[in-house]
This record gives structure tokens, C-alpha cells and sequence, in this order.
């Protein structure tokens, strides 16, 4: 991974989500190993920059840990497309996306959280 000279106050966390979830969009439309390359270093780079933003201090340490996990996996999915093994790549997206879900989870208070603190 490329260190970013971005610093934490001039990350907008909102934009650099949304730009991660097109570029995420694209790789798992891509039909060849050319365009997911293209689309998860784009993926890349708004992954580094999220990994600088700042974070709610209680949630800090967790949103932390899910990018760190996202960064392995998007290797593991790198590692497959440089072995041009596009179907292997499409299944690390699956697991993936299965990290933005389970920590997306916990952006939001709950219901429960809401009335109970």
C-alpha cells in the first residue's frame, strides 16, 4: 500500500465512502481482470484516505479494524488478478462486501441503542 499525505482534517469521510462504493460497484461489474485492476486501485486509494479520516472516539478503534480487514482482503483479491484469476477475484469481493455489511452495522445507532443509551 502507497502511504497518502492526506491528513485526517481533510478527509471527508461521506465522499470518500461514496467514491469507495462506486469504484467497489465497478470491480464487481468488471468482466475482465483489466477493469477490476482498474476499479479496486481506485478502490485503493479511497481506502488509504478513509484509513486517515477521523472517527467517533468509542467507534474509532472498531471502524479502525474493519478498514485494516478490508485491506487484507482487497490484497488477497489483487494477488488473484495478478494470476489472472477473475472468478477467484469476483469471490474475495463476496467476502468483501461481506465486511462493508458487517460493519456498516454499526454506523448508526439502533433502536435499542436510541432509548437505552
Amino acid at each position: 500500500l502507497v502511504c497518502s499525505s492526506v491528513s485526517a482534517s481533510d478527509v471527508d469521510m461521506e465522499k470518500t465512502m461514496k467514491q469507495m462504493a462506486l469504484s467497489f460497484k465497478q470491480a464487481k461489474e468488471a468482466q475482465s481482470v483489466e477493469q477490476m485492476t482498474a476499479a479496486l486501485a481506485s478502490f485503493e486509494e479511497q481506502l488509504q484516505q478513509a484509513q486517515q479520516g477521523k472517527f467517533q472516539p468509542e467507534k474509532a478503534e472498531l471502524y479502525q479494524q474493519g478498514l485494516k480487514e478490508l485491506a487484507i482482503e482487497l490484497d488477497q483479491t489483487q494477488l488473484l488478478l495478478e494470476k489472472n484469476d477473475l472468478a477467484g477475484a469476483q469471490q474475495q469481493l463476496v467476502k468483501m462486501d461481506d465486511l462493508r455489511k458487517k460493519y456498516h452495522k454499526h454506523r448508526s445507532p439502533s433502536f435499542w441503542q436510541l432509548i437505552f443509551g
